[in-house]
């Protein structure tokens, strides 16, 4: 009597052929070799097998693997030719090898240069533009006081939760679509500053030259970082935070040009077409900066750049706060002891808690008027005495400071850049695109916050497996803009676009399709398994339609990888468990 089952097969044998593709198992395999007492598979083998998990299911629970290597076993063990059981993927394993990642900072930064040189040699990667960037993730772990120097801490939360533990972790990428080189792991209470230099270093370290254009936010632009970067041969482009000298600096230049400004254009929605999106104008200077080995300058253009979309947000936002402020102020009425002066702090308070005490001027005045007051009850009379009493009442008046007001707005939109790129190498137009591209490392993140790889919730405590989980899942974040940059650049070659991809929406055509998008119009495809005594038999169910043979050479994927037919005989083995009693070996 013959067993039949159905296993999904979906995009996983993709998923599979693009890590084996980038030399994820050998290369894990030579930097963390597993020693006499591990059995079964390999570190490199069980990473590979815990990032198909990952990206096939969006999650990165370990206690999840082993039902799901069970789903999908003969799936598995015919991409793979590995002989697999499901306690060879247990929780325990998974944790002993994040453990084992983590544990080793400098081994993970070799790796990651070495897996990344390989990556931009092998795909011939754009090494144009490079960008780095952190963001924190909030996490509900109780506080461990035997565990202070970790990296989970309470610290500045960018998801406006600093009720809670964080820890941080950067992304350093390439253009144009964002794939990761570097990542670190690092301490919730950390400044970003310090690790721009390191980030810059490594990266250039793993494409081998320094000739990239180095792109980071505000918190990139210390004078101590531009030094040290250009000092190295390095190229960078940044905003300068509006603090110290610079908001100064910038009325000057706003009241008093330097120089002519010019126009700005990126291109529109339509092929050819360009759109006006501000003006600018740029003024060098020269830098200098004391160091223990005495004075270094350098040259440095300052790129000082209006948006007119981003001023009329702006503007839109502080109306909006002053009307708020107003509101607050206006509702706060007078406590029964309170004093003119002493109301008048109070609703001053209100301005500088919202940010308008230079914008907004609250002026408090006292009215008296006398009242007769009957000393008898009931309906008075003429006869009824009385005596007047003086009755004292405040008031509050909100002026708003026009002078102020419109310098402020005149101010919106601008923003000054630095670079020491040569114009040759970028000019003011290009800047305002390659800034405007920030977005491929938020994507990144996007994916980490709320995409296909949610770094959130997190059931793991230990510092040495965060940081080693963390690792896989950027890898697993190479693999998907990986994908993302495969297709784009083979639609690009041929002007195309690839339509399908939307559910509900089948005309709908894209050149820039996600990974996401490619690996779902995957899902549905099944394995047909049959055991019949010591033999089992299995074969793909359905055919491959046109789209997803598109997609397969889009992505330089032959179709023969959903060839899942096979024929293997049962083999016993003396090392079985009853709790493990199956062993495959695969044979064709």
């Amino acid at each position: 009597m013959s067993e039949q089952s159905i296993e999904r097969v979906d995009e996983i044998p993709i998923i599979f052929h693009k890590v084996k593709q980038m030399g994820i198992q050998e290369r894990i395999d030579r930097f963390w070799p597993t020693h006499g007492n591990w059995q079964g598979l390999s570190y490199g083998q069980l990473a590979v097998l815990f990032m198909m998990y990952v990206i096939h299911s969006m999650n990165h629970r370990l206690s999840g693997m082993e039902a799901w290597v069970t789903q999908h076993q003969h799936v598995l063990e015919q991409l793979t030719g590995w002989i697999l059981t499901p306690k060879g993927a247990t929780d325990d394993r998974l944790g002993l090898l994040i453990e084992a990642f983590g544990a080793d900072l400098d081994r993970l930064i070799q790796y990651q240069i070495e897996q990344g040189a390989s990556i931009v040699q092998a795909y011939a990667l754009p090494t144009a533009v490079g960008r780095f960037d952190l963001t924190s993730f909030n996490v509900y772990h109780a506080v461990n006081e035997s565990a202070k120097d970790g990296v989970l801490a309470f610290g500045h939360s960018k998801d406006r939760r600093p009720d809670l533990l964080q820890f941080k972790q950067s992304l350093g990428t390439l253009d144009p679509c964002g794939v990761p080189l570097l990542t670190m792991t690092l301490k919730g209470n950390t400044a970003d500053d310090p690790y721009y230099v390191p980030a810059w270093e490594q990266l250039a370290e793993t494409l081998g030259n320094r000739d990239f254009i180095f792109v980071g936010d505000c918190k990139m632009g210390s004078l101590e970082t531009r030094s040290k970067i250009a000092q190295a041969g390095g190229i960078y482009l940044c905003p300068l935070p509006m603090t110290g000298h610079v908001p100064d600096q910038l009325d000057e230049w706003i009241n008093t040009l330097p120089v002519e400004r010019e126009d700005l254009y990126l291109e529109g929605k339509k092929e050819g077409e360009l759109q006006k999106i501000g003006q600018g104008f740029e003024v060098e200077k020269v830098m200098t900066r004391q160091e223990e080995l005495g004075e270094v300058q350098w040259k440095e253009r300052w790129l000082v750049v209006h948006s007119d979309r981003h001023a009329k947000k702006q503007q839109a936002g502080f109306l909006k706060s002053l009307e708020k402020a107003e509101k607050a102020v206006q509702s706060s009425l007078p406590k029964a002891t309170e004093s003119v002066a002493d109301w008048e702090m109070r609703l001053n308070k209100i301005l500088e808690e919202q940010g308008v005490s230079e914008f907004l001027t609250v002026r408090v005045q006292e009215t008296t008027h006398t009242k007769k007051h009957y000393l008898r009850p009931g309906r008075p009379t003429a006869d009824t005495p009385y005596r007047w009493e003086t009755e004292c009442e405040l008031s509050c008046r909100i002026d708003r400071q026009a002078a102020a007001i419109e310098a402020h707005q005149q101010r919106m939109g601008w923003r000054i850049y630095v670079t020491n790129a040569d114009p040759s190498r970028m000019t003011l137009q290009q800047s305002v695109k390659y800034y405007r591209d920030e977005y491929t490392v938020e994507r990144g993140f996007h994916r980490f916050k709320g995409g296909s790889l949610p770094v959130l919730p997190l059931f793991v405590r230990m510092d040495e497996r965060i940081k080693g989980l963390l690792f896989l899942l950027f890898m697993c974040l190479q693999v998907l803009t990986l994908m993302d940059f495969f297709a784009r650049r083979e639609l690009q070659k041929t002007g195309e676009k690839l339509a399908g991809l939307v559910p509900g929406n089948p005309k709908m055509a894209t050149a820039r399709p996600t990974a996401e998008r490619l690996l779902e119009a995957f899902k549905g495809l099944h394995l047909f398994v049959e055991k019949r005594g010591d033999v089992i038999v299995g074969y793909l169910v359905e055919k491959l339609s046109p789209l997803q043979e598109k997609i397969l050479s889009l992505l330089h994927l032959p179709k023969e990888i959903y060839n899942l037919s096979f024929i293997t005989a049962r083999v016993k083995d003396d090392s079985d468990s009853a709790e493990d009693p199956i062993g495959l070996a695969v044979a064709t």
